[in-house]
């Protein structure tokens, strides 16, 4: 199973609201919507699109691989 790892990515960035940050700010900031945030970051069922995943990374200024995951499905 493949896993997004952003909520991590945010808290290390200090891109959260204990920071004073909301969703919606920062949905807007990284050029995705707010409802698709929310759900990848609380582990909701998503599946981003390559583009999606384009512009994480352009936001995060980072590789694919900081931003997904591979699990063993048990």
């Amino acid at each position: 199973m493949v896993r997004l790892k952003l909520e991590k990515l945010i808290k290390k960035r200090k891109l959260d609201k204990r920071h004073g940050v909301s969703n919606r700010a920062l949905a807007k900031q990284m050029g995705v919507s707010h409802v698709a945030l929310y759900k990848m970051r609380n582990g909701w069922p998503y599946n981003p699109t390559l583009e999606m995943i384009d512009k994480l990374c352009g936001f995060f200024k980072c590789k694919v691989e900081d931003i997904l995951e591979y699990q063993k499905f048990l």
